[in-house]
């Protein structure tokens, strides 16, 4: 990766509610200030117990639904965390940066976002297995049921996005948290080259 750049991060622009430890607190603080990101308005963090995904609904502490550990609202400039994260740093600082990279990917150009989608056609016409996230593994495993990858389809798009927030969150962090396969080293070095080509020490991501 490219030397990560100290985002002098007003505390104003990430606003965290809750009954939040200093610690977790801290670590939301020093983990965003760690990154190549250039925030133009506030990003509100909020925590939630059992969270679950139902209907295109986020709930919490409901008895349906699929677990899931975070949502973000990007026009709210809004992420929900699972309050369990708070117990487990590590994944803590991953779900995190891997939900600001959703607001990277929205504001990233088509020419990127074609360049990145390449890159995982690429890695599955070599039969490359394994994501680098849950996310990821799980919308990949979803193109395999269905049995191809029409890169105009929303599931490709979906996995796409996931795919970059995994990634980002796996080269930032250094670290993955999904149990299933792991993406080869030859390609997860090959994703690393593609965020250094896309970074200098000058530039950041908008968010």
């Amino acid at each position: 990766m490219p030397r990560q750049l100290r985002n002098q991060l007003p505390r104003n622009l990430l606003r965290i509610n809750g009954a939040v430890n200093a610690r977790s607190r801290n670590l939301l603080f020093t983990t965003w200030t760690g990154l190549p990101l250039e925030a133009g308005r506030p990003v509100q963090v909020v925590f939630r117990p059992e969270l679950t995904a139902y209907r295109g609904k986020l709930l919490s502490r409901a008895d349906r639904g699929t677990q899931v550990y975070a949502a973000t609202y990007i026009r709210r400039r809004k992420m929900v965390l699972e309050t369990s994260l708070l117990a487990d740093p590590a994944a803590l600082r991953f779900i995190f940066v891997h939900e600001l990279f959703h607001f990277v990917w929205v504001r990233l150009g088509n020419k990127t976002r074609d360049e990145y989608s390449g890159l995982l056609l690429a890695e599955i016409a070599r039969r490359a297995r394994g994501e680098l996230g849950e996310s990821s593994a799980v919308k990949k495993a979803e193109l395999r049921d269905d049995h191809g990858v029409l890169p105009s389809s929303a599931l490709w798009r979906d996995y796409v996005g996931e795919s970059f927030c995994d990634s980002a969150a796996c080269l930032f962090t250094g670290r993955t948290v999904h149990e299933g396969p792991k993406l080869a080293k030859r390609w997860t070095a090959i994703r690393r080259d593609w965020f250094g080509k896309n970074l200098d020490d000058d530039r950041r991501w908008a968010i």
